[in-house]
């Protein structure tokens, strides 16, 4: 298959909609997430981006990767919260390291792709892998690709990495809070899974069984 801007675009727009309505229906989950050491909003920030993103592609779809990836981004801050501000950085840091790929996605795309996202959200907030927030599952995601690289495509590194995001998303449940307002709990933290890094999983999930179908010959 050939990749042209107008079939990237294309594809992008519909891997979007996949991500946004997995979050949407997610949202009671993520908000129970949250309730137990937050405010419990993450779900209702999560729900509110994913319709705004919805109507957005409706009514005045971007015109190219550029302007839609800053949209998706900018979508995510209007609907406030820390997980808002988190997911803009995320991706607006991926925004600009895709555009660079020319040609198809492959799998060592895939290993640096969920690299530039993890430093970003390090650098914004600090957290590092064991603090029990959304870089544990982007660092397992990105461990789970980097490991399957050699010789894979650019759908299995998708979906190893998404096994991974979930296993490290899983493992946070174990962990006490050491950023964010949810550090402030100590042991009450511990026993849920961060609904920061839920989102994560989540959203690989439902984007590496999008790109699956949108590379049935993989």
């Amino acid at each position: 298959m050939t990749t042209t801007p107008e079939t990237s675009l294309a594809t992008t727009t519909r891997l979007v909609r996949a991500v946004v309505d997995a979050l949407e229906d997610a949202s009671g989950r993520l908000g129970e997430l949250d309730a137990v050491a937050g405010d419990g909003d993450h779900g209702l920030t999560m729900a509110e981006a994913a319709r705004s993103i919805r109507a957005k592609l409706a009514d005045d779809p971007p015109k190219d990767l550029v302007a839609l990836l800053d949209m998706v981004a900018d979508e995510f801050a209007r609907a406030g919260g820390a997980m808002g501000a988190i997911t803009y950085v995320l991706v607006r840091a991926l925004g600009h390291a895709g555009v660079e790929i020319r040609g198809e996605l492959s799998a060592d795309d895939v290993s640096r792709l969920l690299g530039v996202a993890q430093d970003a959200v390090t650098e914004f907030g600090g957290a590092q892998p064991g603090d029990k927030t959304i870089v544990d599952a982007i660092a397992a995601a990105r461990g789970a690709a980097a490991e399957c690289v050699s010789g894979a495509t650019a759908v299995e590194a998708l979906c190893a990495a998404s096994e991974g995001a979930r296993r490290g998303a899983e493992a946070t449940a174990g962990m006490i809070a050491r950023v964010g307002r949810s550090s402030r709990l100590g042991e009450i933290s511990r026993g849920t899974i961060d609904p920061g890094a839920e989102s994560f999983a989540i959203s690989l999930e439902a984007l590496a069984a999008a790109y699956g179908r949108e590379r049935p010959e993989e």
